[in-house]
């Protein structure tokens, strides 16, 4: 790939994971609204599964209640026959058929509405595990996205700070430079300037013993080190004769 190729790549790179980051920002947002939703409809749900539930419940004792009915029409009718009263076990005939009509449309609802109410309790328990698993995933993104971000940001300050380090080194060097720079240029004025009153011949003449006198302080200091009586006259001893007289 040529250079240009190259460039062209890194550029269009850059701008493609700036979009997805912008993407992924929205789609956390998206994912809250989202999953809000999902708790509403689930609610929702729950309300129709509990009027489902009530209403096979009701069915279910209905179914009872006729059945029960149904035993008790048929003691009375088998009572009715006995007794030799055609026309009551006719009647109560009748009823138990209605009864028996009236269970059959019953039962036919609710095994309409059992396997119904299975089905959504189902759903509703699989939604819940979803939207709960959901809501952990994105707490965790969350999560990691503020950890990310904590690093970022400090290692963003040590950055700043190596960088601050490193421009005071700077200038500390800068800044010995430039006194040894000022430093020179005044020991080169001092001697400029002794060349100009010939102070600097002086000394050179005085280093060459020519002139004067210079008597450095090792010599002064031997002389007061020296012996007192050497400085003195020596005096001699008297003649012999004179200890006679």
């Amino acid at each position: 790939m040529s250079t240009w190729g190259k460039i062209f790549t890194a550029i269009r790179g850059g701008i493609n994971e700036a979009a997805e980051a912008a993407a992924d920002s929205q789609s956390m947002r998206i994912l809250d609204q989202e999953i809000r939703d999902a708790e509403q409809s689930l609610r929702r749900a729950r309300s129709d599964l509990a009027g489902i539930m009530a209403s096979n419940k009701s069915v279910m004792r209905r179914l009872e209640e006729n059945r029960a009915k149904e035993a008790k029409d048929t003691d009375s009718a088998r009572a009715a026959i006995s007794a030799g009263r055609a026309d009551l076990a006719q009647g109560l005939a009748q009823r138990i058929a209605n009864i028996r009509a009236e269970t059959q449309r019953d039962q036919e609802e609710l095994d309409r509405l059992l396997p119904r109410q299975q089905q959504m309790l189902r759903t509703i328990q699989e939604t819940e595990s979803r939207i709960a698993q959901m809501k952990r995933e994105v707490e965790n993104v969350k999560a990691n996205e503020s950890l990310l971000r904590a690093q970022s940001a400090i290692a963003h300050n040590q950055s700043g700070i190596n960088t601050r380090l490193g421009s005071a080194v700077q200038s500390l060097e800068r800044i010995k430079k430039r006194q040894e720079m000022t430093a020179g240029r005044i020991e080169a004025g001092a001697e400029l300037a002794a060349l100009e009153n010939g102070s600097d011949l002086d000394r050179q003449l005085r280093e060459a013993g020519i002139g004067g006198s210079s008597e450095s302080a090792d010599d002064i200091l031997a002389q007061l080190m020296a012996p007192k009586h050497s400085a003195e006259p020596v005096l001699l001893p008297p003649p012999p004769g004179d200890k006679d007289r």
